[in-house]
């Protein structure tokens, strides 16, 4: 887990301290109507909630006497141990854990390192991708329009749907994109770390095996099953380039990658100069193909069956990727190789300690090698050296979106045990994984629901105490119907 050591630095204090009386918010743990819930909803949610619900909502957060309350608490926690010390509790109690506040934080956190090293690969002369220039002159160079041109594209736009344009423009400011077609999978099962996981080990300096707090929080891991899909690639390795297979996730490689798949799709760069929609997420496999790794994304399923053919100057290739089940980590921010990493090694160990579910990571290189005459000739301690995972980094933001609002995975492609478990256990996974899922959409129904009664409540008896404000029959509740 990343150390949290930007906390500990004075020249930060002030900021987080002013940042928490504005992006503070919620978990379901919290009544619906509390100070938390409305500071959040009046300044993070992105939809569902009207210019005068915002306003509504940070008035009545500003009234509720819980607020100083719960202010108080976390300023004295501070006081007391300090920041470096008690920012954990301090966090928690301002930013809990599951709102959109929290999860801002701990991106921005992880940027920290992020982006330091993109700077260095941005700096590094060394490096394939020499300076900021030659980046965005090899993402150009791979920018092409269809036969039509751009007045195509243009035309396109302007008769698309208003409110799809506008969803589309605010997935820069979303998580997860929405008005974007993705790949189809089943949720098999879900993981968590325990909690006594979630602790970090004291700095090695001081001698002691010490354990401290982290307010970062441990993301599930997930097992998929992803049905089978057409998709349109590239290779990742920008052409020309001298990238190693230490620099796979540079600037220059993935810009050049994407660019080429989207002007496939959405600007018509095919046989058929058909405009398509881009897709979500990119793929982008660890595993080298032909010399270099490769970026793919699913093909829309209106063009599955049929898609438009490749022009003759494009790399873009066809895949067809099989029915396969994956084991899942997301992690906040942007894509670096010391950051893929990092990520590479967090999923192997949690797996590892998920202990034997049935499932394991498939070793790319026995799979690819071995017939059936061979299996089960190596011994466990064999296999284990062996083991070449098949990795995939899964990116679902666009370009422009904010670098905290990033969100990516880290995917390894499984294969059943040799531990025989019956259809009725995994069906019995499969209900209890529906069934939270259902429970927690069910809840956040009803807390919403129960919100905006409270709100209309409210309302009107404010209405009843001052003459001067909103009618009765013009009451609202801050989010919209």
């Amino acid at each position: 887990m990343m150390k949290s050591r930007i906390l500990r630095s004075t020249s930060f204090e002030g900021l987080f301290v002013i940042l928490g009386l504005f992006l503070m918010s919620t978990t379901n743990a919290l009544r619906g109507n509390s100070w938390q819930k409305r500071i959040d909803r009046a300044f993070l949610q992105v939809d569902g909630v009207s210019p005068q619900g915002r306003f509504r909502s940070f008035q009545r957060a500003l009234k509720d006497p819980e607020l100083r309350t719960d202010v108080s608490k976390a300023i004295n926690v501070v006081r007391e141990k300090g920041f470096g010390k008690g920012h954990p509790e301090f966090i928690e109690l301002l930013w809990p854990e599951g709102t959109q506040a929290r999860r801002d934080l701990e991106a921005i956190n992880a940027l920290t390192k992020q982006l330091s090293e993109r700077s260095d690969e941005v700096q590094n002369k060394k490096s394939s991708s020499q300076g900021l220039v030659d980046i965005i002159q090899s993402s150009q160079k791979n920018l092409r329009f269809g036969e039509e041109g751009s007045r195509a594209v243009l035309s396109s736009f302007l008769e698309s749907d208003s409110k799809r344009v506008q969803t589309l423009a605010g997935n820069v400011l979303r998580n997860t994109p929405m008005g974007v077609e993705s790949p189809s999978y089943k949720l098999l099962a879900t993981y968590s770390e325990g909690a006594a996981e979630k602790a970090d080990s004291e700095s090695a300096e001081e001698g002691k095996n010490t354990q401290k707090k982290s307010f970062l929080t441990i993301p599930e891991l997930e097992l998929r099953q992803y049905d089978a899909f057409r998709s349109v690639s590239v290779p990742l390795i920008a052409s020309g380039s001298s990238s190693s297979q230490d620099e796979i996730y540079t600037l220059k490689n993935m810009g050049s990658a994407l660019t080429e798949i989207f002007s496939y799709l959405e600007l018509g760069n095919n046989a058929e100069s058909t405009l398509m929609s881009m897709t979500t997420p990119f793929f982008i496999s660890d595993a080298i193909t032909d010399g270099t790794n490769k970026m793919f994304a699913m093909i829309p399923q209106d063009q599955q069956n049929n898609p438009p053919k490749a022009v003759g100057s494009s790399r873009v290739v066809f895949d067809d990727i099989p029915e396969t089940v994956m084991a899942t980590l997301q992690f906040p921010g942007i894509c670096t190789d010391k950051e893929i990493k990092r990520q590479k090694a967090k999923l192997v160990e949690r797996i590892e300690t998920a202990g034997d579910i049935g499932w394991k990571i498939r070793d790319q290189q026995i799979s690819d090698t071995k017939n059936d005459d061979t299996k089960g000739d190596n011994t466990e301690e064999e296999l284990k050296k062996e083991i070449n995972p098949e990795l995939f980094v899964l990116q679902y933001n666009a370009p422009g979106t904010l670098p905290w609002r990033r969100m990516n995975e880290i995917a390894v492609v499984m294969e059943k045990t040799g531990i025989e478990i019956s259809s009725e256990i995994e069906a019995e996974v499969e209900t209890e994984v529906k069934t939270e899922v259902e429970d927690e959409n069910e809840n956040e129904e009803k807390q919403n629901v129960t919100e905006m009664k409270s709100d209309e409540k409210e309302e009107s008896e404010d209405a009843a105490n001052d003459s001067n404000d909103e009618s009765p029959s013009t009451t609202d509740s801050d989010v919209e119907k």
